[in-house]
């Protein structure tokens, strides 16, 4: 089992505790398997769908909390009010449940509970599994994400006692396999067939993506709400806002609806990997009682909403202070996009979007995944205009696969102007992402996103950032031009 966290550890230290392998620091790179740094790096963010390198002010925020907390504050304190200043944000009621958890993934098996709290089994219907994160269908089934848990070790793919054999999961992929985008209606009319099937035997959690890694969006919201109307008790409707790629009136109608919403402050907004927040609607706000033994290494006290008193002594831990740091970095970036005018917000969004159609238009070696503007569900501010661009890339045989996306990715993000001036700069860029239902032969993209920092340092410059995004993203292009072209990757 991991060591006590001691608060005279230093912040970059404790912003990489309480959480699975993917917090953890590789010792020759200084950086994560997401290639991010727990300290702010020099390299452009363009990567916010995939994780960021928390900013000098996001760390100034987290360092004055953590003298704080070694001055006497306690963490439960601390918990509380990130919570308070969540439901500020969102405008919801002061006695909105709200968990502060490590990851998103970690969250579906906390929704497992609230589903096994209430029937003998949970079947989960994964929407757009294959553009969510890794390890969801994962959690949904009752199995280990990671071979480190926040509070022990664990073994990847192992069951887990509580969950396994009383939790299930099926995917619905929102793409064909050559990787187009099916016609929404069709999947609406799938997933409903599928969790009316599921609910004669089962307690269903359907998972609504309210932004896929490509910015795809499903079940529509008027679907699940008719579908809970139907069936009651019998359907948990997850919003998966993981992107946290939503506005707060989003929030609160989605929680009006009765749905449960899973937030995280670590991809839009930049804050430091992994910091997620489950707010509850009143359907689902009472106690579940004791936690499975599975779960107990993945959870402290501090993190459950504190009248679930019964769940809390369940748990063996007091408290997660990394997640605790994390959550108030991501505030701080939360609070910094928000003192912005909506105005000067919007005008980020069409110049961040006109620079990427004109850098990345016509090309040999580069092709966009233009984002199909929603048409319904939980749409508004951040949901109205595309933030996250997708692009294939092309060699001389063809698109490259998601292996060698993956080696470009690392090029793109190394600084090599020293010694090779016109593949110069580093640019962060969203991690590949596979398209479709798993096969060896499905297309995939690389990404550039549009995140709250980026927002929060241009908006209010004279063109709305145009001149910064359009120079930046020429760059991108010319640099993976001339990677592909070199041969580098393929």
């Amino acid at each position: 089992m991991e060591s006590p966290i001691l608060f005279d550890e230093p912040v970059e230290r404790l912003l990489t505790t309480g959480g699975d392998h993917r917090l953890h620091i590789h010792p020759t790179t200084g950086l994560s398997g997401y290639r991010v740094s727990s300290m702010p790096r020099p390299s452009v963010p363009l990567g916010s769908c995939t994780a960021s390198s928390p900013s000098p002010g996001a760390i100034r925020a987290t360092s004055e909390l953590l003298d704080d907390l070694r001055a006497g504050q306690r963490v439960e304190d601390a918990n509380d009010a990130h919570r308070r200043r969540l439901r500020a944000l969102f405008e919801l009621t002061p006695d909105t449940p709200i968990a502060l958890l490590p990851s998103g993934t970690d969250a579906v098996y906390l929704v497992s509970m609230l589903g096994l709290c209430r029937a003998a089994s949970v079947h989960h219907v994964v929407v757009g599994a294959s553009e969510l994160g890794g390890g969801t269908l994962r959690a949904a089934r009752g199995l280990s994400i990671s071979d480190h848990a926040p509070f022990g070790e664990s073994t990847l793919n192992s069951p887990l006692a509580g969950l396994a054999g009383r939790c299930s999961a099926e995917p619905i992929y929102l793409r064909n396999f050559d990787g187009r985008r099916k016609d929404p209606e069709d999947i609406d009319r799938r997933i409903a067939e599928r969790v009316r099937q599921a609910a004669r035997e089962h307690l269903v959690v359907l998972h609504l993506v309210a932004h896929s890694k490509t910015g795809l969006r499903a079940p529509a919201a008027e679907t699940c709400s008719r579908l809970l109307t139907e069936l009651g008790d019998r359907l948990i409707v997850l919003v998966d806002g993981a992107q946290g790629r939503l506005a707060p009136r989003d929030v609160r109608q989605a929680l009006r609806l009765g749905f449960t919403v899973l937030f995280t402050g670590s991809k839009f907004y930049g804050g430091p990997p992994f910091s997620c927040a489950l707010m509850l609607p009143p359907r689902l706000a009472r106690d579940p009682g004791p936690l499975a033994p599975g779960v107990r290494d993945w959870f402290s006290q501090a993190a459950l909403p504190g009248h679930w008193l019964r769940a809390r002594d369940s748990l063996r831990e007091a408290h997660n202070v990394g997640v605790t740091l994390r959550w108030q970095a991501a505030l701080y970036e939360i609070d910094a996009y928000h003192a912005l005018s909506p105005r000067h917000r919007a005008g980020t969004y069409h110049t961040f979007s006109g620079a990427v159609y004109e850098a990345f238009g016509p090309s040999k070696v580069i092709k966009l995944d233009v984002p199909r503007p929603p048409t319904h569900q939980l749409v508004t501010a951040l949901g109205a205009f595309p933030s996250v661009f997708g692009f294939s890339v092309w060699g001389s045989e063809g698109y490259l696969r998601a292996d060698s996306l993956r080696e470009l990715h690392v090029l793109v993000d190394t600084d090599r102007s020293d010694v090779e001036p016109e593949l110069g700069g580093a640019f962060h860029l969203g991690q590949p992402v596979a398209l479709g239902p798993p096969t060896d032969e499905r297309p995939a993209v690389l990404r550039v996103a549009l995140g709250a920092r980026l927002t929060s340092d241009h908006a209010n410059s004279p063109d709305a950032g145009a001149s910064f995004f359009r120079k930046t993203l020429l760059a991108v292009r010319r640099k993976i031009e001339r990677i592909v072209e070199r041969g580098e990757v393929g």
